[in-house]
Order: C-alpha cells, then structure tokens, then sequence
C-alpha cells in the first residue's frame, strides 16, 4: 500500500486536461450551433494544445494541485479566474500576434474560457465535497509517542480535508491517557482489539529499536490483516515534504542520500542555468541603470551589495545583491518583519525578488544555482552547525537564488525553530532533488514574485 497523494492528483490532473478538452468541443458546438465535424474538431483541438497545457502549468503554481488546501470558497474561485484571464491572453498573443496561424479563434477562445473556468471551479467543489461526505479518510496509528509524532498530530489537525484520521496512539510507557486528545492505549491486548475495531491501515512507527521481541510478534500478525507499516521519517517526509531532523540520524543519511546518482540531473541542470542566466541578464541588463539611479538618490551609498556566503561543501563567495537597506547605522544583523533599515525602495525590491537579479553574475561563476538552499552567512552557519543537527549537510548541493524553503509559504524568522524548518525543507529538497523539483519551484516562485510576498 501506498500513500494516495500522488494518485488522487493525477486523478485530478486527469479529469482536468479532460474537462479542458470537453470545453474546447463545447466551444465549437456553440458556436456553430451543432456537432463539429472531425476536420474542424482535431485542428481546433490541437490549436488548442498550448491553451490547455498553460491551463496545467497555472493550476499547479496556484497550488490546486496541493491537497493541503480546500477547493472552495473564493479564494479557489479567485485563482481559477485569474488563470482563465492568463490563458487567454496567451491565445490572444498564439492567435492574433502569430501571422502564420492557421485558426484564429475569436468567439471560440471566449467560449472556452468560459466553459473551462466553470467546468474547473465546479470540478474542484465537487471533488472536494465528495471526498469529504463519501469516501472515509485513511485510519493510522502511531506506535510511541515523540516530538515529530505531536507535530504530525497537530498539522493532522489543521489538514483535516486531507483525510487521515488518528484513532488512538500506542505507547505503554506514556504517563498521561490522552496526547493531544487523541486516545492513548498501552495494554498490548487493547491494541490488537483497537487495531481491528477501528479499521486501521497504517501503522506509524515512532521507535524502531525499542519495540520488544513480543510486540514485535504482534506487528507481524497484523501484516496478515493488511496494515502497512511505515517509520516516522517516511510518514512525516509524505505528508509535510519535509525531513525531521528529530528522527533521523546519520545512517538514515547514507541510505537516503546518494549524490552520484545525479550527476547527469546536474549536467542538466548546470546547462540550464547557464541558458536562463544569459537569457535574464539580456533581458534585465537594460533596466539596471534605473534601479541604480533610485538606490542611490534614496539612500547614499553602492547600488550594488557584497556579502560573505558559504557555498557548496562549505566554500566561501561572494554574493551579489542589490542594495535594499540604509548603510547608516546598519549592523548588517538578518532583518526581520518591517525592519526599519529597509528603504522604501528597498521593500519593492525584495516583496518583488528584483533585489536578487545580481545574484546571477553568481549563478553564471558557478558559485550558486537558481534553484537550491540558500547561502548563510560564514559566522551564521558556524554557529548553526553547533546547535542544528545535520545543518553542514545543506552544502552537499550549491546554494540557490530559490529553494524548496521559500517556496513553502511559511515566513521563517532567524530563531533556532525557524532555522530547523528552513533545514527539514533543505534536506527534503536534497533527498529529492529532480528536474520535477526544480520546475516546481520555478513556478511557484513566479507565484512568489507576481504575489510580491517576498520576505
């Protein structure tokens, strides 16, 4: 058995190339008033390839693939809306600007957005509402009781519609009956009982080395009633796309992290970003004597800023930046929420991610990637890999402009609980790390950037 996160949105991928489909034939029935015959049905069809395949690319940055969110209320409909207006557009520019079109949908591309923004919207309520009503979530259970088991518990809690229901919890040496309401069972009778009675599919092993000879026999015997086992860190890695630190040790590094497996996906990825940096310094280069101008007449001093970062394997750069933040009086200590040494200018610049731009004179050097963690300063990360376990295991890979952690939509403060977060994400990415991936983060930092939630 496996989890079901990946077939449930492929499921959901799936019914929407379909319903994108059903809307381009829709869109021809009326607006021909009938059944579209098959030599005007296949051009549109493929005309259509690019619209369709913009559709996916939009639904997946807004997050509607993620099973972590509803798919009601308005801030579903807001997004599907938006991407029906981008989609659009781009057919306007693929028809309209493109002399050597063939189609040149008119009151077709209407009707399709139309359709496709209706059909999608109530697809995704219905979705929603059925597997809320109909279709029971996945009853698991945890063997022992720890920190990263009460994390699960509480975001279980919070990601409710993602249907993993928790029963009770096993733990003989626990002192209390109940962990954070949920049921504690220590009798190892009353767990064979609660194991039937409540249907349980999943069994979560918090302790693998502390489990006796006679539990063990147990654990067994359920293998027949077809419960799966999975330990914490396979469990917690699914279903936050993190890695918890707290539960893993230094062997689940040698077995889980293999960088030779990957040189090609880095071959790949070096050539890429050699493509994307060329093309985006063509692209912005003309803009930067603008963005130099207001710097300085906002605040004196260099446009542009330096600072010491580590890099991969621990090796020492220069990151290049430009200046967000007053030099006078400025102790260069990681800013926070609203830190008055931000410019004006300043804050556009970061909510917008344009105060990275010089960040790919890096990028091209080879010192960092577009994608990967992000460089800490030399004295923070001496510091970090005192009190962090695992934190020198970041610089396996370069060090990114964007990374799986900014993506996440958490703000992460420089607090030793933020800097584990920052650092479960990190090792996820590292444990991870595809083309897939690094797509996937691409796109959602447009979302990032568009959205100007930069940090």
């Amino acid at each position: 058995m496996q989890f079901s996160r990946k077939k449930k949105q492929l499921f959901i991928a799936v019914t929407d190339v379909f319903l994108l489909f059903l809307s381009v034939y829709l869109a021809l029935f009326f607006r021909n008033l009938g059944h579209p015959e098959i030599p005007v049905l296949f051009p549109h069809m493929y005309a259509f390839l690019p619209i369709i395949t913009a559709w996916l690319v939009c639904l997946y940055t807004a997050g509607l693939y993620s099973l972590e969110m509803p798919y009601t209320g308005y801030t579903t409909l807001s997004k599907i809306f938006v991407i029906s207006g981008i989609s659009a557009l781009l057919g306007i520019a693929l028809y309209y600007l493109n002399y050597r079109a063939r189609i040149v949908p008119k009151t077709i591309l209407a009707l399709f957005s139309l359709f496709a923004f209706a059909f999608i919207s109530l697809w995704r309520w219905i979705f929603y509402r059925i597997s809320i009503k109909y279709f029971p979530g996945v009853n698991i259970a945890f063997i022992g009781i720890n920190n990263t088991v009460i994390e699960l518990l509480h975001n279980i809690k919070n990601f409710s519609y993602m249907r993993y229901n928790v029963p009770f919890i096993f733990d003989d040496m626990y002192d209390d009956n109940e962990c954070c309401g949920i049921p504690v069972i220590k009798a190892n009778e009353e767990f064979i009982s609660a194991i039937t009675g409540n249907k349980i599919k999943v069994v979560v092993l918090a302790y693998e080395k502390n489990i006796s000879y006679f539990f063990q026999k147990i654990l067994f015997e359920l293998m027949n009633k077809r419960v799966y086992f999975v330990n914490i860190p396979y469990f917690y890695e699914t279903y936050l796309r993190r890695v918890p630190i707290d539960a893993v040790n230094e062997l689940w590094f040698l077995k889980n992290i293999d960088l030779s497996t990957k040189r090609l996906y880095q071959y790949v990825k070096r050539f890429v970003d050699i493509i994307m940096t060329v093309f985006l310094l063509l692209v912005s280069f003309p803009f930067w004597p603008f963005i130099i101008l207001i710097i300085k007449l906002e605040s004196p001093g260099p446009a542009l800023f330096t600072q010491k970062r580590i890099g991969y394997l621990g090796k020492e750069f220069s990151i290049i930046k430009f200046r967000s933040m007053k030099l006078s009086g400025n102790d260069y200590t990681p800013t926070d929420r609203q830190d008055p040494r931000v410019t004006g200018f300043g804050l556009f610049l970061r909510k917008s991610r344009i105060d990275e731009i010089p960040q790919l004179l890096n990028v091209l050097k080879g010192e960092m990637s577009f994608i990967g963690p992000r460089p800490e300063r030399p004295e923070f990360v001496e510091e970090l890999e005192q009190v962090v376990p695992f934190y020198r295991q970041r610089l396996l890979v370069k060090p990114g402009i964007s990374g799986w952690d900014q993506v996440s939509g958490e703000y992460h403060s420089p607090s030793r609980e933020d800097t584990y977060k920052k650092l479960q994400y990190d090792l996820y990415y590292i444990k991870n790390m595809s083309l897939f991936l690094d797509i996937s983060i691409f796109f959602k930092t447009l979302v990032t950037i568009f959205s100007r939630a930069g940090v």
